[in-house]
Order: structure tokens, then C-alpha cells, then sequence
């Protein structure tokens, strides 16, 4: 037989963030920004972790288990490459000349 707090944990949806923690936990990165960056393509993280000046070996990584100069080049390589090419995107080929 269930008891109370049972039956209130069936009763009442969890709040938004321990939701949200639940989700990390399951894809066991530790952010939002996280699990979008181990969702990448491999060509795409191929290209970060080049411009970040990284090696083969932190291809296939998580972002969690990259130590913190490691997850900082990632970070400034994204915000140099977006910055770069924000401009470059969204024109048709034909203009690409």
C-alpha cells in the first residue's frame, strides 16, 4: 500500500527544475548548453574542437568531460566562428562569389 508521500508524488507533476535536472542526469552532461553541444554532428564538433586547437580525442568527448581550458577554447572558438560567419549566412549561393 502506498503511503502519503507516494501518493503525492503521483499526484503532483515535479517542479520545472528538478525536471530539468532529471533530463541532465539521463544524458549525464550537466547543462542545457551541454547536452545540445554533445548532440552535435561529428563534422560539427570536428570543426570546433579544430579551431579550438584540440585533438582527435576530444571529438568524441561530452562536453562534461572536457576540463575547463579545454571548455573554454570550445567556447571561444564558437564565439569566433559565429561572430565570422554571422555575416556569411543565409545568402543564396548565387551571391556567394
Amino acid at each position: 500500500m502506498e503511503n502519503a508521500a507516494q501518493k503525492l508524488e503521483h499526484t503532483y507533476a515535479r517542479p520545472a527544475a528538478e525536471s530539468i535536472a532529471h533530463c541532465h542526469a539521463l544524458f549525464d552532461c550537466q547543462s542545457q548548453l551541454g547536452i545540445s553541444y554533445d548532440n552535435l554532428e561529428e563534422s560539427v564538433r570536428r570543426t570546433l574542437c579544430f579551431s579550438a586547437g584540440l585533438k582527435q580525442h576530444h571529438i568524441p568527448m561530452k562536453l562534461h568531460e572536457l576540463n575547463t581550458l579545454e571548455r573554454k577554447a570550445i567556447h571561444r572558438a564558437i564565439n569566433t566562428l559565429a561572430d565570422a560567419i554571422k555575416p556569411l549566412a543565409h545568402h543564396s549561393f548565387k551571391e556567394f562569389r
